[in-house]
């Protein structure tokens, strides 16, 4: 059984067509690249699948699977510290005090930021705050993970280092779905087959 469907998926902005009946699942333990030009449509479809888009036609379903979600722009308060993004945003996810305390320590490990864990955000480099914005999408152990572009603008160590963390969370289960870089296109969407 598929942990994402999405059926006859259509979407129009004015005279544009952004989305034409794109069908698609992800089945468990399968990671999903979303290829095409520029305005093809990746990105929309992210968005739909997160519930920030309505489409105008089609069906998306999760089967109750929970979903994380790393927006192409950072989403993190850049006065706060790395500790406090991620406090804030496990505690959106609802997360305990305790599975909180826990979590943010593994995700401050697997970022390698343990070290900047107490520095404001805005000091950080394009990698950093990308691994960061990785970890507060993940910090509720989401069985499905949505990502537009996650390295996009990182130089090549951050970027290696990025695909290292999300190769370990598929390890751990999660099923990614992502519009690949064009760098990392070819052997990124080979992880799908």
């Amino acid at each position: 059984m598929p942990v994402l469907e999405v059926t006859d998926a259509a979407r129009r902005y004015g005279e544009v067509a952004a989305l034409c009946g794109v069908d698609l699942q992800l089945e468990r333990g399968e990671w999903l690249g979303l290829l095409g030009p520029n305005g093809a449509g990746k990105t929309t479809l992210v968005r739909a699948i997160a519930g920030r888009v309505r489409l105008d036609r089609g069906e998306i379903a999760l089967f109750g699977q929970r979903l994380g979600v790393v927006p192409q722009e950072i989403a993190l308060y850049p006065a706060l510290t790395a500790r406090e993004n991620l406090v804030t945003f496990g505690s959106l996810h609802g997360l305990g005090r305790r599975e909180l305390t826990l979590r943010i320590a593994w995700a401050l490990a697997w970022t390698g930021l343990a070290e900047r864990a107490d520095e404001p955000v805005r000091g950080f480099s394009g990698g950093m705050k990308r691994r960061l914005n990785i970890a507060a999408s993940v910090l509720h152990r989401p069985d499905v993970l949505l990502l537009d572009e996650p390295t996009v603008g990182v130089d090549p160590q951050s970027r290696e280092r990025i695909w290292q963390m999300l190769a370990e969370l598929r390890r751990g289960g999660t099923r990614c779905c992502s519009p690949p870089t064009s760098s990392t296109r070819r052997r990124r969407c080979a992880i799908a087959s």
